[in-house]
């Protein structure tokens, strides 16, 4: 505290003043904030830290797992890896996104490191750590107090609506989730220092969040981040003259393309592929009319009772687990919830109080004189009080969106701009309510810090606390009397599911107790600022109570989503899939049909077990028209044993859950896994699939799309002998004579790796190579060296036209856009380093300003302002 500061000469105590409390905030030691971030990181993720356990993950335990995993051996083993040929027929493995994040520099480094089932994990805890770090510099760089970006950087940190993710395994939205600030800041740096450091940081920024593959997200933080250099450069102009504005904002578009472009080994492969191959594309643009193309892209949106839970969470329940109050107590509209949007009670209040009115002690809020226009000296003005109200309607928007069809916000965006109609789950825009919400809650800190000095303030903050502890007590009493559920009934969901009864009955309790301990956390808040206004507390105890209160109330929050599990469930194979992993090195290669999660199970490919279905959110249309299915549902041609479609997939086993479906009848098991009861809770059956690889001697050419109708409903239709094309093969095949189901000639594996198989073919006349596998344009085939075309075959799989005798046949993933966007990258990432290196060496010759947040008017911090009434 200051020393001049008086006592206890004053009536009611000595009241804190501007210099003590204020300032106070602002003399936090440097090391506290990163071993603060790091206490609370494993703190949080302790149970997983602190074990070598599993960090788990609904998607994770699934294909996020199998996938790294696919990807780490590869690296290991036969170099980067183009295709996946392991689930559903073979799928692009950069252009769908299959291996997730494996293109991210953190992940790479990781998978070199650790085991990959505790890489998964760790690269979650590192980001939650860097979210604190970054929201803390982005803080400052709008002049925050270390105090008050102390508490916004834990608020980041620990927000639910971004670690809550960890229990779906949404790794790649929580990458784009801590790495917002980061851009923030750097964008805002840019306003500040004169070279061309921070856009080269900016750009290599960008491009890792979009090596996280999570683009919806991606999409929804540029949109933002533009919008407030959007903002800046009206605010700058207006300020230092158009041309200073006009010249920031240009600097940084062509910093953000040049970050994208860094990216484009990721991002050009896959905006292709997700708007022309994969099954998304089918849902949305080529949906059956406009309405259901809307209801998908609406689909998973927040509804008015996940609107309550963002001020108690309790309100309304979850699906996840882990407490009494997250387990099986969802009662929303959705299907069911794993995550939670939590914005935090005290960082709401603390939020609402940067709106306080009134005059606060010394240091105000006007900013300091504008520069004339052309003025060489000092950099651009900082946002100001008006940055505030740009972090309300970014709050705002992003919630009122994230309410999908609930609100017209979203209809809007959906009809003008470019690219929503893509996506789903509006939901995930509440990431951008959360950051402003922290933002805002920094400045509204410090600005209570201010007021805290005048006793008009010190009532106008005491009003608004305890207004709001008051109104959440007041919610609790209607929550205990049922009086709030009756009502909500009736007039906000009248149509609640009698189903969905059970669960709200269940949560009730807690819903009341959620509100009576956001009440209370928001009362101490208000008791907190009560007793520094009395002078009771000084600055570092001020500081302390309001983060002890932050941590309590969103820890309280994550602590039922961070769960582990065992690593051998997913590293240590069953005795079904030993016997299985055992074929695959004694049999050509082969494809199961698991029956196990309805079909959607992939854990066999972790042991190189090849599937006919499986789970992947971005995988071929065609392929899924093939098998029957649709979203995650079962593949109903696989699932009823469509006997042409099971024989030219190449299923020779079927590992069929027993125990839920039933033993499968006139077919004995090689393998089973029993009960302790000793019933059979899954076996593998032996199917009689057509070889992977195999020769046919006739064709039959039918239109685009035709195929699918004959393989499924053409009884005379005979895929050992004949093979379906949509374009004429290069020569015509010779058929047998006497049409007997023989094949012409014999075929013989060579080489069998994940992008690229080598085969000798001998035919005893011109044939078709049918592979039973997923055709991609990236595919091409080379027949004793020379180019041959692979065509399309049975709808969705592959043949290429082979002459008379033996023949050496390579096939081999070579995708020409894949080159281009790699340069492109590799382009783009030299132009960036040397703008960056060559500007950052000539200012430091030329003496420049070193980087770092400069001493400009900024809202919030009252050292770095004129006196003035605040706006």
């Amino acid at each position: 505290m200051n020393p001049r500061s008086p006592r206890r000469n004053r009536p009611h105590a000595a009241p804190a003043t501007d210099a003590s409390l204020a300032a106070g905030l602002d003399r936090v030691p440097g090391w506290v904030p990163p071993v603060l971030f790091a206490v609370l990181t494993l703190f949080l993720f302790r149970s997983f830290v602190f074990s070598r356990e599993m960090l788990f993950g609904m998607d994770t335990m699934t294909l996020g797992y199998q996938a790294r995993l696919f990807f780490a051996e590869a690296l290991r083993t036969t170099g980067f890896p183009l295709w996946n040929p392991h689930i559903l027929g073979g799928t692009p493995f950069i252009e769908s996104l299959a291996g997730g994040d494996s293109l991210h520099p953190l992940s790479v480094a990781l998978f070199y490191l650790v085991e990959p089932y505790r890489a998964l994990g760790w690269k979650l805890v590192i980001h939650v750590f860097l979210a604190g770090i970054f929201m803390f510099g982005w803080l400052r760089m709008l002049g925050c107090s270390r105090g008050a970006a102390l508490v916004g950087g834990t608020g980041a940190l620990l927000a639910p609506s971004f670690v809550t993710l960890v229990y779906p395994g949404h790794d790649g939205k929580m990458f784009v989730v801590a790495m917002t600030p980061l851009l923030f800041w750097l964008a805002e740096w840019m306003w500040h220092r004169r070279d061309l450091v921070p856009g080269a940081l900016l750009a290599l920024s960008i491009g890792t969040v979009l090596f996280s593959t999570h683009f919806q997200m991606a999409y929804f933080l540029f949109g933002a981040l533009g919008a407030w250099m959007l903002f800046r450069a009206i605010q700058v102009g207006r300020a230092a003259g158009w041309s200073v504005g006009a010249r920031g904002f240009s600097i940084f578009v062509a910093f953000s393309l040049l970050g994208a472009g860094t990216a484009a080994i990721q991002l050009l492969p896959a905006v292709s592929y997700v708007t022309d191959f994969s099954r998304r594309a089918a849902t949305t643009v080529g949906a059956e009319s406009p309405q259901a193309a809307r209801d998908f892209s609406a689909s998973w949106s927040l509804h008015p009772e996940e609107a309550m839970s963002l001020v108690v969470p309790e309100f309304v329940g979850n699906s996840a687990g882990g407490a009494e109050w997250t387990t099986e107590t969802y009662w929303g509209r959705n299907a069911f919830k794993l995550n939670h949007e939590y914005l935090g009670a005290v960082l709401l209040l603390l939020a609402l109080l940067a709106f306080v009115p009134g005059r606060s002690g010394a240091g105000g809020g006007a900013s300091p004189p504008v520069p004339a226009p052309g003025t060489p000296a000092g950099p651009p003005p900082g946002p100001g009080p008006a940055g505030r109200w740009f972090f309300a309607g970014l709050a705002l928007v992003a919630a009122l969106f994230a309410l999908g069809a609930n609100t017209p916000v979203w209809r809007v965006f959906y009809e003008i701009i470019p690219g929503i109609s893509l996506f789903r789950a509006p939901s995930m825009a509440i990431f951008l309510t959360a950051f402003a919400v922290s933002t805002l809650a920094a400045l509204g800190l410090d600005r209570a810090a201010r007021l805290l000095a005048t006793e008009d303030g010190r009532k106008r903050i005491l009003q608004w606390t305890g207004g709001a502890a008051a109104l959440l007590a007041f919610g609790g009493i209607l929550a205990a009397s049922g009086v709030l559920i009756t009502v909500w009934e009736a007039v906000v969901y009248p149509d609640l599911p009698g189903s969905r009864v059970p669960a709200l009955e269940a949560l009730h309790p807690h819903m009341v107790r959620g509100f009576f301990l956001v009440a209370g956390l928001t009362g101490a808040l208000a008791a907190t600022f009560w007793a520094a206004g009395r002078g009771k507390l000084a600055a570092p105890l001020l500081l302390t109570a309001v983060t002890a209160l932050v941590v309590v109330d969103l820890v309280r929050v994550n602590a039922p989503f961070i769960q582990v599990v065992d690593p051998t469930r997913v590293t240590v194979p069953d005795p079904n899939l030993r016997f299985l992993e055992a074929r695959t090195r004694d049999e050509p290669p082969f494809r199961v049909f698991s029956m196990i999660q309805g079909g959607q199970d992939v854990q066999p490919s972790a042991f190189g077990i090849d599937l006919a279905a499986g789970h992947h959110p971005n995988d071929l249309g065609r392929y899924r028209e093939l098998i029957g299915m649709v979203g995650s549902g079962i593949p109903e041609h696989l699932a009823t044993f469509h006997p042409v479609v099971l024989a030219i997939l190449n299923v020779r086993y079927v590992l069929w859950p027993d125990a839920q479906y039933g033993e499968l009848e006139g077919v004995e098991p090689v393998s089973q896994v029993r009960l302790a009861d000793g019933r059979s809770w899954a076996s593998v059956y032996p199917y009689p699939g057509l070889p992977r690889a195999r020769l046919v001697g006739s064709f039959r050419q039918v239109g685009e799309g035709e195929a699918l109708a004959i393989l499924l409903e053409d009884e005379s239709f005979d895929p050992r002998v004949e093979v379906l094309l949509e374009d004429a093969p290069p020569f015509a095949p010779e058929a047998r004579a006497d049409g007997a189901p023989h094949p012409p000639g014999s075929v013989r594996w060579i080489e069998d790796l994940p992008d690229r198989l080598v085969l000798e073919v001998d035919a005893d006349r011109p044939s078709l190579l049918v592979m039973s596998q997923n055709w991609f344009p990236s595919w091409v085939a080379r027949v004793d060296g020379e180019p041959t075309p692979v065509l399309r075959a049975d709808h969705a799989l592959q043949a290429v036209a082979i002459p008379a005798g033996r023949h050496r046949v390579e096939m081999a993933v070579e995708s020409t856009e894949l080159q281009q966007a790699l340069l492109l990258s590799g382009f783009s990432l030299l132009v960036v380093l040397t703008a960056g290196l060559v500007s950052g060496l000539v200012t430091r010759r030329a003496g420049g300003a070193p980087p770092g947040p400069p001493a400009v008017a900024v809202p919030g911090h009252p050292s770095r302002r004129e006196p003035g009434p605040d706006a």
